[in-house]
């Protein structure tokens, strides 16, 4: 019994593998992206619910006027995008 197959010709049997291919690989890429993208989820999850519960613990205002602090620790310290520091002018 014939087939739909067997009236292609190999050019396009070889082309439908080739898609095939292509097919499994993207889906496998996919499920690997879709995992990645639950962990950054998760992580980003796991981030929120700790300085939550940081907040909740030590108070908002403190851990806002920590981040104040270091802001204006880093502003002084870190280099300007030329690479010199602000403490040199």
């Amino acid at each position: 019994m014939n087939t739909i197959f067997d009236a292609m010709p190999v050019k396009v049997l070889e082309e439908l593998e080739r898609i095939e291919i292509a097919i499994t690989d993207k889906e496998r890429r996919a499920f690997v992206l879709q995992a990645d993208a639950q962990d950054l989820r998760i992580r980003h999850n796991e981030i929120l619910s700790s300085w939550k519960a940081r907040a909740a613990w030590e108070g908002l205002d403190n851990l806002v006027a920590e981040r104040q602090r270091l802001d204006a620790i880093a502003w002084i310290l870190d280099p300007l995008p030329s690479g010199i520091p602000v403490s040199d002018y």
